[in-house]
């Protein structure tokens, strides 16, 4: 360690917060797919920013969107929930487009899964943060720790990267 550098510091969460907002989650994702509960679940978010000129001063405005991230290994389909930040309202699902992604990727460093569509599909892809939240979060749920929902849905995305890597697309090298 140098002079200047900082030990980075542990995550504080409440332990009985985090069943909770699991549970939650679960009850929210399983009102708004049909057959939630053959899903595995973890909290994803997504941001979007946007960057206006002004005449005095220029604004970047960046929005977190909310999501509970269902994924089904027996059929290789993911569900998203839009949901707001204290868990009490949910969007309808939406099921992903799986014959469209061409590649898979993770970045370690920001805990950002990406699902990028093939060309002219319209939109580019997905990219989630599935990293943790604790208790004095300020953009993220509070309490929303998962090592293992994110490691498991991370060796769902290895295996998928493998897959679309036999079937001839161009992957990068997957890294955790």
């Amino acid at each position: 360690m140098g002079l200047f550098s900082k030990k980075p510091k542990e995550l504080e969460y409440d332990a009985a917060e985090c069943a909770k907002t699991k549970a939650r989650m679960r009850e929210m994702f399983n009102e708004a797919i049909g057959d939630g509960d053959s899903y595995l679940i973890l909290h994803a978010t997504q941001t979007s920013s946007k960057f206006e000129r002004g005449f005095v001063f220029d604004t970047n405005t960046t929005t977190f969107y909310h999501y509970i991230l269902g994924y089904r290994t027996s059929d290789r389909q993911i569900a998203l929930v839009q949901v707001d930040r204290g868990l009490t309202q949910h969007s309808e699902g939406v099921l992903l487009d799986m014959d469209e992604v061409v590649e898979v990727t993770y970045n370690p460093k920001y805990s950002q899964a990406c699902l990028a569509y093939r060309k002219g599909y319209g939109s580019y892809g997905e990219i989630l943060d599935i990293g943790d939240t604790g208790s004095k979060t300020a953009y993220g749920i509070p309490n929303t720790v998962q090592p293992q929902e994110r490691e498991a849905f991370l060796d769902f995305l290895e295996a998928m990267h493998n897959r679309l890597a036999e079937a001839g697309f161009k992957q990068d090298k997957w890294k955790r």
